[in-house]
């Protein structure tokens, strides 16, 4: 296969658990992001979003929050393999995005759980993620929330993100719904700035 065919293809199976092997290993800032699906809720946020996020900035508030290291990776190895699968990662989220966004799934819709804690444990980690993602660009996203009807596209970001006390407070059933919601509201939020961006143009 081509690099350049490479670049445009979905992480295996084996290379997510790559990633996820690092982000869990020693070898990894101990204040990183640590799980797929967080990482996934981070990119698909950076993706989505309104501004273009330099890869060194995406990279760093990734694995070094606090920017508390001088070099985030242990080897000039580990730094090109990791990035590489992070690029082709970032790859994957534009096409589906480009190409269908209505078929849009977060990660954690792809994996099977032994147990449904672990699950709400997965979608909670990739609503933070998202959250972080924008955090990363706070300003940029504003216009989002400027207007109630589309502030509203977040609000199951926040409640399973359990950023706000709503969750302690729901029953199972308006869990579900929430959960129900996240993926139309992430393609909301697409289309949002989808929109924007088309009128910026004109």
């Amino acid at each position: 296969m081509l690099q350049s065919e490479r670049a445009h293809q979905p992480l295996s199976e084996e290379e997510l658990n790559m990633l996820e092997a690092f982000l869990t290993s020693a070898d990894s800032p101990e204040e990183c992001m640590n799980s797929l699906e967080m990482i996934d809720g981070y990119l698909t946020a950076i993706v989505i979003g309104p501004e273009v996020v330099p890869e060194h900035r995406w990279i760093r508030y990734m694995l070094d929050p606090e920017n508390l290291r001088e070099t985030l990776f242990n080897s000039p190895e580990d730094e090109a393999s990791i990035t590489d699968l992070l690029n082709r990662h970032v790859l994957a989220i534009d096409a589906q995005f480009e190409n269908d966004p209505d078929a849009f799934l977060p990660i954690y819709e792809m994996f099977s759980y032994s147990e449904e804690e672990e699950r709400q444990i997965a979608i909670e980690e990739w609503a933070l993620g998202f959250i972080l993602g924008m955090e990363l660009s706070h300003e940029a996203w504003q216009p989002l929330f400027s207007d109630e009807s589309t502030a509203m596209l977040a609000g199951p970001l926040f409640v399973l993100g359990k950023v706000t006390e709503d969750y302690e407070t729901m029953s199972q059933e308006e869990k579900d719904q929430m959960v129900d919601m996240l993926d139309e509201s992430i393609i909301g939020i697409y289309a949002f700035w989808q929109q924007q961006a088309a009128e910026e143009g004109e």
